[in-house]
């Protein structure tokens, strides 16, 4: 049995499938399973992965027609038979030390998940020499949620948690669903744990696409959003300590769809109709200490001047 199964699901990646894999093959921890879900790719993914699997046989590929991430990270997840799970997106990369760095944290401490830094990139990395400080933090469950909800130190996507395969035995990623289901899967995953060690070292290297679903213009797959945030708000509902963050979260998916909704209102009127209601109803004072100027700014206009939200919507551009 593996320490890790690094499950990566792969839809027409072929120019970037090679790094990635490449960037997971040379990791220090050499006792993993790659599993590489094919979710029905139509360029070269496929042939690059059985060209890698030949050098290493530590790939393993299932092939699958079109059926999305979410499907295709759960068919990973089913084959899966390391100790510790983690995702990582086909265009990413990892440091070199980033499973071994995980597994040790959270083998020495006992954690259900262990979470490192990530860095955002727009260009290339270029090798470079680190220096490697990962003084890790032991954090309790409701410490993390409150940091994935408010966008903090929990970052909301799956791919830089090592995650216990016996923790999130029953946790699966919605299928159907096309923005923020890693977040609300990073969730229940959270509500499932006992214990959660971070370490602030940037370990995943997360590569901004410009045609990366959130980088796209308006469409319904937006409303995934608010789908997710009332999920979380339902059931963290009366928890005193935490209902505040599922709140502050709340707001923000609206307040975030409505920006990104507004060129085409015209085009969902009933939507957006709905979405200022939303934000209207739903009490605000509790988390205005959480958002910043302009996140105040624009809810506080929803609420009480729709007309002033289009003139700063105006004036912004």
């Amino acid at each position: 049995m593996p320490h890790i199964s690094v499950i990566i699901p792969v839809y027409n990646a072929g120019n970037y499938i090679v790094d990635t894999l490449n960037s997971v093959l040379q990791q220090t921890l050499k006792d993993i399973e790659v599993i590489v879900v094919n979710d029905g790719s139509n360029d070269q993914s496929l042939a690059e992965c059985y060209r890698l699997q030949e050098i290493d046989k530590r790939i393993i590929i299932i092939n699958q027609d079109n059926q999305g991430v979410s499907k295709a990270r759960n068919v990973g997840k089913q084959n899966a038979t390391g100790d510790y799970i983690i995702f990582i997106d086909a265009d990413d990369e990892l440091d070199c030390r980033m499973l071994e760095i995980l597994y040790t944290q959270a083998r020495k401490t006992d954690s259900d998940i262990s979470v490192c830094g990530v860095d955002r990139i727009f260009e290339k990395k270029q090798e470079e020499k680190k220096n490697y400080h990962c003084n890790y933090e032991e954090i309790t469950v409701d410490q993390a949620i409150e940091w994935l909800l408010l966008g903090q130190k929990i970052e909301s996507g799956a791919w830089n948690k090592l995650f216990k395969a016996s923790t999130i035995e029953d946790v699966h990623f919605e299928e159907g669903k096309k923005i923020n289901e890693d977040k609300y899967f990073v969730f229940r995953s959270l509500l499932k744990s006992k214990k959660i060690v971070y370490c602030a070292e940037k370990l995943y290297y997360y590569y901004c696409r410009e045609n990366s679903v959130t980088n796209q213009s308006f469409s319904e797959r937006w409303f995934d959003t608010l789908y997710f945030a009332d999920r979380i708000y339902e059931e963290l509902k009366g928890r005193n300590n935490l209902e505040v963050f599922a709140r502050y979260q709340l707001l923000i998916a609206y307040y975030t769809v409505l920006r990104r909704m507004y060129p085409f209102r015209n085009q969902y009127k009933k939507e957006y109709q709905l979405v200022i209601d939303k934000i209207k109803s739903t009490s605000f004072k509790s988390v205005l200490s959480y958002m910043d100027k302009k996140q105040v700014f624009g809810v506080l206009s929803i609420k009480y001047c729709i007309l002033l939200y289009k003139f700063m919507r105006c004036v912004s551009k």
